[in-house]
């Protein structure tokens, strides 16, 4: 093995005219839905993993390395010896979580891919959100409210860093999602055939699969389409609850019931909606910033057949 710049590995095969990159990768976070799925798309492709997070839900996988510890803690930080090609992080939310990351390893980050969000940008505005928009700057209280602003003020931190890379998924859907969104309509069809759709709503949404997020991170690890900038990850294709009722009976081939509720009765009866209902809480983002550096996001109808699929076979 040939040692390379930022610690990566040309490995030579004979059957083979071109070299394989290994890079190694430190991933924050990464036990659940999105982290999970990068770690073993990594994994799978050949790369060394180390994982740092408070161990609560062990990965066990094998060719991941492990290290348990708190990120807000400086002396669990000092475990992580090694030095990396990039990190990726999947558990920054509040002010200082990046920067006390960057006072422990330094350079020994390499590139650091930072998992963010569309909801940093200012909302209401009428407008079609951009990389270039500006961010939300209102409290709206609550845990929604700090996760906003969190996020935003994570964005600020980590421009100081030159080898960075910012990613802003819109709604993520897909196999092992643990948020309530479409396991809600697969719940609902799997108990009782049938579900519920605001009638009459004018919301619309973006959404992206987790598999797109992840070969997205994977791609900001070491792709120079992607050092210094920041880019939406989503597909621009806007759907309603209209499209997400086409899109559940192509993925889940049910011949399902659908009971209209007002938006009025949903708020009344407390019925899980889990997408914008209204126009007014409803934005547009452009994600083809990252389309034009080649990325190329799943088909809805794919993305929603594998999470149906990988939810009945979990059952």
């Amino acid at each position: 093995m040939i040692k390379c710049s930022y610690f990566c590995y040309y490995t030579i095969h004979a059957d083979y005219e071109k070299a394989v990159i290994v890079m190694n990768i430190l991933v924050l976070g990464g036990s659940y839905f999105l982290g999970y799925k990068f770690v073993n798309l990594v994994v799978s492709a050949g790369h060394k993993v180390t994982v740092f997070n408070r161990g609560t839900r062990p990965i066990n996988m094998e060719g991941v390395s492990e290290i348990r510890g708190d990120r807000a803690v400086s002396e669990d930080l000092s475990k992580i010896t090694d030095s990396f090609d990039a990190t990726v992080d999947f558990c920054a939310y509040e002010k200082g979580d990046i920067r006390r990351v960057k006072e422990a390893l330094g350079d020994r980050t390499g590139r650091y891919v930072f998992i963010s969000t569309v909801d940093v940008y200012e909302r209401g505005t009428g407008n079609t959100l951009d990389e270039s928009s500006s961010f939300e700057t209102r409290d709206f209280g609550g845990e929604a409210g700090a996760y906003i602003l969190g996020k935003v003020s994570l964005e600020k931190e980590i421009e100081q860093y030159p080898d960075r890379c910012v990613l802003r998924p819109s709604i993520i859907y897909g196999p092992g999602n643990y948020a309530p969104r479409e396991n809600i309509y697969f719940k609902w069809i799997s108990a009782a055939g049938q579900i519920l759709e605001p009638k009459p709503s004018d919301g619309f949404f973006q959404m992206v699969s987790v598999s797109d997020v992840a070969k997205a991170a994977l791609e900001a690890c070491s792709s120079d389409s992607y050092a210094g900038k920041a880019f939406n990850v989503t597909s621009s294709n806007i759907y309603t609850y209209e499209d997400v009722t086409r899109v559940l009976k192509k993925a889940t081939d049910k011949d399902f019931e659908v009971i209209g509720v007002t938006p009025e009765e949903a708020f009344m009866q407390q019925v899980p909606f889990p997408y914008p209902m209204v126009k007014a809480e409803s934005e547009r983002y452009d994600g083809s910033a990252l389309e034009k550096t080649g990325f190329k996001y799943t088909d809805i109808n794919e993305g929603m057949k594998e999470a149906w699929e990988n939810y009945v076979h979990s059952k």
